[in-house]
């Protein structure tokens, strides 16, 4: 019994000092309560190198999801009227030597020697001049650019009579002439309801009114669409050769020019209200302090809607700055003005040509400045915040087509187009100016010729192109040398100069072309002439497309455009309403 237990004894000890020596992971397994079977002998651990201490991990800012990556701030536009700095240089100087020019300012009834307009006067963008849709003057607005309104659809290239209708004649003065060009308005509803229209049309929604001015006396009103009168005819009684013209503003007010005026009695520029047609203010023509006693009135105004100005230009040679001081009740449908004065006039040695110094184009404006020719081939540019002359340039003879700008954003510059007829040459001069300072950029001329009381040269107001033409200006010059009497209708680069197309046409033509475009800014243009002919060209090549002859008599008038729908008077005595598809 005693050797049994010295054997258990032995054999314990034996185990102990197995354990001292055997690491105890051979037996078990420290992750899994269990007795491990090794299937390979452990290699021994190799003898480690000491590391350095490490540094410690910053603590980092939780990851954003990613976002699109911003666009870089652009730079701001400069605005246009921030950039326009008119001044003169030497060879535009109001002041040079030989030119003696000299200018006059009268305020009410009283010549100043200074004046200051008490409103800031401003006329922006084209395309903010007017408040109501439609074309409100001639050439639509303060850069006389163009006479049309939205975008056409024309896939066809035709041409189709929708209605027509007759006027009549006073003395030798027949139907509709130079520049007789409508004016096509839609009416906010509320104001066509005070107005004296019609039944059937004055509740008519969406009504779109043409008015147009006449030859015979008359002012006629009537629907773009179906040619049907609005209202009854207004009886002015004396021919209205210019046009009319409406307030941008949507206010129910009427402005007409008279003609002629060595027949007739009266001579100068009314107002009217369109609520009842009211007579409410005559500007006589024949004014003491005009240096002309022409009282004609053939150019249509600008408003200065903020400030309620107006300003035309006449052939007494006044340029005239009116505040109309109107009172407009809409509510009792009612308008009045009481109109105050500020005239200003000028002369030079230019005026020795025909002693002329009337003015009988449209008054073309940009921020406070006004640009227009004369009879004598004054150009000019005046400050209408001072009545000043900022500068005048010699261009070579009477300037009866409006004064057409635009605004150029790559140039920065406000570009000024004109040219002349030949009433004291034979040479018709067609020219882009930098109407901040007068400097030619380039020219172009015409040789033509004048008949008895029909001139030759550029009478047709410029289109300035935009969309497919952006980059051309195109004139129509009338009565050109050796083209059988004909005219000529050119396209120039606006930037060279150069003719990039001519289309000789076999009449002349006083009446201004419009442009037209589809809603991609492909381009067209209406071309009237004197034999009473109508054509659709195409603007990017001058390719006749279509012709239609409205009647044989001449198309003095220039025609007006709103959508689809073109409206132009004849001196044959018809009014026409053509669709365009």
């Amino acid at each position: 019994m005693k050797k049994n237990k010295t054997k258990y004894i032995s054999i314990f000890l034996i185990f102990v000092l197995v354990l001292s020596v055997m690491p105890l992971p051979y037996f078990f397994d420290l992750t899994n309560p269990k007795i491990a079977t090794p299937t390979h002998t452990p290699a021994p651990t190799p003898a480690q190198t000491p590391s350095p201490t490490p540094e410690p991990t910053p603590e980092l800012t939780p990851e954003q999801p990613p976002g699109p990556t911003p666009d870089p701030t652009p730079e701001p536009t400069p605005i246009p009227w921030k950039l326009f700095s008119p001044h003169s240089i030497p060879e535009t100087d109001p002041y040079r030597a030989g030119l003696n020019y000299s200018f006059d300012i009268k305020v009410g009834d009283n010549v100043v020697t200074e004046y200051t307009n008490p409103d800031q006067i401003f006329l922006g963008m084209p395309e903010e001049y007017t408040e109501m849709p439609g074309i409100t003057t001639f050439r639509g607005n303060n850069f006389r650019d163009n006479a049309s309104y939205g975008t056409t659809n024309i896939t066809n290239g035709v041409l189709s009579e929708v209605y027509r209708f007759g006027t009549g004649s006073l003395s030798t003065w027949t139907g509709v002439g130079w520049v007789g060009q409508p004016v096509i308005v839609e009416w906010d509803y509320d104001v066509q309801q005070q107005m004296n229209l019609l039944p059937g049309k004055k509740e008519k929604e969406g009504l779109v009114e043409v008015i147009q001015g006449a030859m015979d006396g008359y002012v006629y009103f009537f629907d773009l669409h179906d040619g049907q009168p609005t209202r009854n005819k207004l009886n002015f009684g004396e021919p209205i050769k210019g046009g009319v013209t409406v307030d941008p503003r949507g206010y129910p007010l009427l402005f007409i020019g008279q003609g002629d005026v060595i027949t007739f009695t009266r001579g100068g520029y009314f107002l009217y209200s369109l609520i009842d047609f009211e007579l409410l203010h005559f500007i006589n023509g024949r004014n003491s302090f005009a240096h002309r006693t022409h009282r004609g009135c053939d150019g249509n105004p600008l408003f200065d809607a903020e400030n309620d100005r107006l300003f035309i230009a006449a052939e007494n040679g006044l340029i005239h700055n009116i505040k109309l001081n109107t009172v407009y009740d809409r509510d009792a449908g009612k308008i009045s003005v009481n109109p105050e004065f500020v005239y200003y006039r000028y002369t030079s040695n230019l005026n020795t040509r025909g002693q002329r110094q009337g003015i009988e184009n449209s008054i073309a404006i940009f921020d406070h400045h006004a640009f227009t020719a004369d009879n004598a081939g004054l150009l000019q540019c005046v400050d209408l915040m001072t009545f000043t002359p900022v500068w005048v340039r010699d261009v070579s003879d009477d300037t009866d087509a409006s004064i057409v700008l635009e605004w150029e954003e790559e140039n920065q510059m406000l570009a000024l187009y004109t040219g002349s007829q030949t009433d004291f040459s034979s040479t018709s001069y067609l020219r882009k100016i930098n109407a901040e300072n007068g400097e030619l950029l380039w020219e172009y001329t015409y040789e033509c010729f004048t008949d008895v009381n029909v001139s030759g040269g550029l009478l047709a107001t410029p289109v300035v192109g935009r969309g497919d033409i952006s980059d051309l200006v195109i004139f129509f010059v009338g009565k050109v040398r050796g083209r059988g009497g004909g005219g000529a209708l050119v396209a120039f680069d606006k930037q060279t100069g150069a003719v990039v197309w001519e289309n000789i046409r076999p009449n002349y033509g006083w009446s201004s072309p419009v442009a037209v475009y589809n809603e991609d800014g492909k381009s067209y243009l209406i071309v009237c002439d004197s034999q009473g002919n109508m054509a659709l060209v195409r603007g990017t090549t001058g390719a006749v497309l279509t012709t239609m002859s409205l009647g044989g008599a001449n198309i003095e008038a220039s025609p007006a455009v709103y959508g689809n729908m073109v409206v132009v008077g004849t001196r044959g005595q018809r009014v026409y309403g053509i669709r365009l598809s």
